[in-house]
């Protein structure tokens, strides 16, 4: 299991470009990826739900990886989240 921390540092937070990335890239992989925020965990691979957490600028989350190819699946997606 892979745990990437990460600040949000758009100034629209975690707004529909970067939700829709994430979900993209998490959807590619077999293993599961996961967002949590405010004590709440979301699946990665489902554009609404990312939405629906409302992350702002200044917040952290924390993506989650673990599965079968859980390796190469957290360095694609540490590399999306150096976007955030």
């Amino acid at each position: 299991m892979h745990e990437i921390p990460c600040d949000i540092t758009d100034p629209l937070g975690l707004h529909i470009q970067l939700a829709v990335l994430l979900a993209s890239e998490a959807e590619r992989w077999r293993s599961d990826v996961t967002l949590e925020h405010a004590g709440r965990v979301v699946d990665a691979k489902q554009l609404m739900q990312l939405l629906m957490l409302g992350v702002r600028t200044g917040e952290h989350v924390v993506v989650t990886v673990s599965g079968p190819d859980e390796d190469t699946a957290a360095a694609a997606i540490r590399q999306i989240t150096r976007t955030f």
